[in-house]
């Protein structure tokens, strides 16, 4: 029988917005259910918490990432030092996060990544036009591990939150700070909500820090909507989407996590992201272009909404 330290051990890196984080979970059920072994995960807050709740790993550690990668590293190599890695995946795939891969030079070690300090190199020609989902599925079979889409979730949507009596839709408005030019309009999201409104549908705004200004926006012009804009944790967000009756939003973190709840999903995107790229995976995402013709795009997704909802 082996010991503890006998036993291999496995540290995957995974950093990013929320929604690469999401598109993730795939690869890394898979790497964790490959080895079945001590598994270990390099991240940031608040993702730290976020994957506590999963089980998957023995330990989860974290680092403030810096505008030098020089200090990222000495942080790093601070928390692991003591630590042994047998495998190390790079999910991140990043130049800051390929310099990473430097500290786990040993013989022993076997790095899955790109970049020079990768031992297994994920050097598809074609991986910077792979969806995130089919590149991580890709990279990590070369390490001769099957992808498993047949994760159990239920750790995502348990929250105490309370659910909302009347019938609700899930409306996300914002983005990111850094990326505004992949928000629609506001006008959009305006006849969208006083469609919802005229037909007694309750709509829950949400968000984070980033978003508190256009949520307060739609508040003042629609005074029944229930702003729950950086009221919501992880887990709060994927409880309400499990009980709504569809969500709306633009291409942001937050309509990943909610196409999990299995859920309706309208999902947004201007011309400055590419769906086939990084679009949220769900058997029930719908993707919506928007070609800067508000009228147009306003009475499909309009119509859209009344079959859904069969008004």
């Amino acid at each position: 029988m082996k010991t503890c330290s006998q036993q291999k051990k496995i540290l995957i890196i995974k950093f990013g917005g929320l929604g690469d984080v999401i598109l993730s979970l795939g690869a890394i059920f898979s790497i964790v259910n490959h080895h079945k072994t001590k598994t270990f995960l390099l991240t940031e807050k608040p993702f730290d918490s976020f994957f506590l709740r999963s089980g998957w790993f023995e330990n989860i550690i974290t680092i403030k990432r810096s505008l030098l990668y020089f200090m990222d590293i000495v942080q790093i190599k601070k928390k692991i030092d003591n630590l042994d890695f047998d495998f190390v995946y790079d999910l991140q795939t990043s130049k800051r996060s390929s310099s990473y891969l430097k500290l786990f030079q040993t013989p022993k070690t076997i790095t899955n990544g790109i970049g020079r300090y990768a031992k297994i190199i994920h050097d598809n020609q074609n991986r910077n036009n792979m969806h995130t989902l089919d590149r991580q599925m890709d990279q990590i079979s070369m390490n001769k591990i099957k992808f498993r889409s047949d994760m159990d979730l239920k750790w995502l949507f348990n929250s105490k939150f309370p659910i909302p009596k009347q019938n609700y839709v899930l409306i996300v408005p914002g983005g990111s700070r850094k990326r505004k030019n992949k928000r629609l309009p506001l006008e959009i999201f305006n006849k969208i909500i006083q469609f919802l409104l005229n037909n007694n549908i309750l709509v829950l705004l949400i968000g984070s820090k980033d978003d508190e200004q256009i949520c307060k926006k739609i508040k003042l012009d629609f005074p029944k909507v229930e702003n729950l804009c950086n009221k919501t944790n992880f887990f709060d967000l994927g409880k309400l989407s499990k009980h709504s009756l569809l969500s709306i939003g633009n291409d942001t973190g937050p309509m990943h996590l909610i196409s999990k709840g299995e859920r309706d999903a309208y999902v947004f995107f201007t011309n400055y992201s590419k769906p086939e790229l990084c679009k949220p995976v769900g058997k029930k995402v719908f993707i919506f272009r928007f070609k800067n013709d508000k009228e147009n795009f306003s009475n499909e997704v309009l119509l859209k909404l009344k079959e859904k909802l069969c008004l």
